[in-house]
């Protein structure tokens, strides 16, 4: 018979066992997280390929969940069935590489730079790259596809007049996420509509509201930037170089009309870009007699156009242009599953719900977003992993929505290694560190960390015209009972967030 003492200390030890195992099981993760972090950093400033250093750390999460006692086989079928959750997204970016070749071989493309080329000084073309940036993205509610068109055609004009290609790209990258935050046509906005159960419309009003500020002053700094860095060169008679090459005309530009129309009525991303790309073939057959049986390699390898001067505007796209992207967004993706079967998150989840009683509702926000960004890879998985993790920050779901509309969706593009940026910076050839010039993207979640820290002051404060003015409302100010213990938060459930 165990005597009551013996009982005791049997208990103290396991259980003091216990707590040394699960310290240990949280360092390991930290370590591993850690290093990944860091390979990611090195990988960025020794310009290794990211999709090198994306498969070490694919390496690196496996290897983990085998030392958790997870088969191999499951965490590949867990891997797997991310790859597999985006296959929506992958499919877009063959469409769109198609899409991009033929808008080039069709004319599109050329049409709507000479027509821009009147239109554009080199001495405000950063700016005028961000304004139209930001118009088409509103337009058509996506970073990628807003890059795939305007932001083509801007860098292409860029290149012709010797602008910095860097601050283009980061023109383009900032106002390509502009409308991909707050248009009504945004599949962005929709998921965190979704997801906090609010209204799209008032979501979208308040959000419009709230980056008037931040717009201004980065379209000031996009003017200082052109006054002291702007091309030193002149806008080309472009309409005449490029009609030696192509049958410039308003039809031509039917392919892009068509996107904008059915992105205004709502119709399915893929589906608007297959449209367009079948009109496009159309007027590459009959209006610039392209022969058909090279319509394929064109599709598939891009457009090559004769001259120098020509290709140097128009030449890219094709399906293949968009192979590396594809592979990144596919590994990338599968992070998920692993993260899901390996639970390497949970502390993580831990530490968010306790930086939440600790600071402002928005901080907390935006460091959790920060982090997201860093790990997953991609703006959907960023938004869905915040919205699990802070769900219980604020007083209400419409100031949760709009935090995340200003950390997560706007974040996830300054990540290098992160699919929103590469597929915005790859598809219009700019140079990585192009996201140090995307003032907008740094500018907004500032500002509402600024407004946050405000409030949190003054909370009196949010009844006054100028917050009204801003975009708040009551629902802004976080309620005092807010500031209670999350011990009973559910961190499994960010581990049950799949990609979209």
């Amino acid at each position: 018979m165990k005597t009551v003492r013996h009982i005791f200390f049997e208990h103290v030890r396991y259980t003091v066992k216990g707590q040394i195992f699960q310290e240990v099981g949280c360092m390991t993760e930290f370590v591993i997280i850690g290093t990944f972090a860091v390979l990611l950093i090195i990988g960025t400033v020794l310009s290794v390929p990211l999709i090198y250093t994306l498969l070490m750390g694919f390496a690196l999460f496996f290897s983990y969940g085998i030392s958790r006692s997870i088969s191999a086989k499951a965490l590949l079928r867990s891997a797997a069935k991310s790859i597999w959750e985006v296959r929506s997204v992958i499919a877009l970016f063959a469409i769109v590489g198609a899409m991009s070749a033929a808008w080039r071989a069709s004319g599109t493309i050329p049409e709507i730079v000479s027509i821009s080329s009147n239109l554009l000084s080199p001495s405000v073309f950063v700016l005028a790259t961000f304004l139209l940036c930001s118009m088409m993205s509103m337009l058509i509610g996506t970073a990628f596809g807003t890059a795939a068109t305007m932001g083509i055609i801007c860098m292409s004009i860029g290149r012709a007049i010797n602008a910095n290609e860097l601050l283009i790209g980061g023109a383009v990258l900032a106002g390509s996420y502009f409308g991909d935050r707050c248009s009504p046509m945004s599949t962005s906005a929709m998921l965190v509509s979704q997801l906090t159960d609010t209204n799209l419309s008032k979501n979208i009003g308040r959000m419009l509201r709230t980056s008037v500020v931040p717009f201004i002053i980065a379209c000031l700094i996009y003017v200082a930037w052109d006054t002291f860095m702007g091309g030193s060169g002149t806008v080309p008679d472009v309409t005449s170089i490029l009609s030696r090459a192509f049958r410039l005309s308003w039809v031509a530009l039917a392919p892009a009309i068509l996107v904008v129309v059915l992105a205004l009525l709502k119709v399915d991303v893929i589906i608007t870009m297959l449209s367009s790309l079948l009109l496009a073939c159309g007027i590459c057959i009959f209006v610039q007699h392209v022969p058909i049986i090279e319509l394929p390699q064109i599709l598939l390898f891009g457009l090559r156009a004769p001259g120098a001067t020509v290709a140097n505007m128009v030449n890219g796209g094709g399906v293949f242009s968009m192979l590396n992207v594809v592979f990144i967004v596919a590994i990338s993706s599968s992070y998920a599953g692993l993260f899901q079967s390996t639970h390497l998150l949970r502390r993580m989840c831990e530490m968010v719900a306790d930086l939440s009683d600790k600071s402002t509702p928005f901080l907390s926000i935006l460091i959790t977003s920060m982090f997201t960004s860093m790990v997953s890879c991609n703006q959907t998985l960023a938004i869905m992993l915040t919205n699990n993790l802070c769900e219980h920050t604020e007083k209400s779901s419409s100031a949760l929505a709009l935090d995340i509309e200003n950390s997560a969706v706007i974040l996830a593009p300054l990540v290098p290694w992160s699919i929103s940026n590469i597929s915005v910076l790859s598809a219009i050839g700019a140079p990585s560190m192009s996201l140090l010039a995307a003032s907008f993207l740094y500018l907004l979640p500032l500002w509402s960390l600024g407004i946050s820290i405000w409030l949190h002051h003054r909370p009196e404060n949010i009844n006054c015209r100028r917050a009204h003015l801003l975009g708040l409302s009551a629902d802004d100010v976080a309620s005092s009972s807010l500031a209670q213990t999350h011990q009973g938060v559910n961190v499994e459930k960010c581990l049950e967030v799949q990609t979209a």
